[in-house]
């Protein structure tokens, strides 16, 4: 039997999840950041109703952020 030294699925699960939280935490800031700059330029025009959507958007896309943040700590300790 030939002895395996490389675990093709090991680095292929590492790939696909780095793309994956890579791409979607950057998502979710954009989506904070988004979210707070419009929250703030409707909530000056006097449009509240789309100040609260976009408050809504930014605080969620925050929420994964730091959820994604405290995730990776409690990976890499263990926990």
């Amino acid at each position: 039997m030939i002895a395996t030294v490389v675990d093709w699925d090991a680095i292929l699960q590492v790939v696909w999840v780095s793309l994956l939280s890579g791409v979607g935490v950057t998502a979710a800031w954009a989506f904070a950041l988004l979210g707070w700059t419009r929250a703030l330029e409707y909530g000056r025009e006097r449009r509240a109703g789309e100040a609260v959507v976009y408050g809504v958007v930014g605080v969620a896309g925050l929420a994964i952020v730091l959820g994604a943040v405290v995730f990776g700590i409690l990976i890499l300790t263990g926990d």
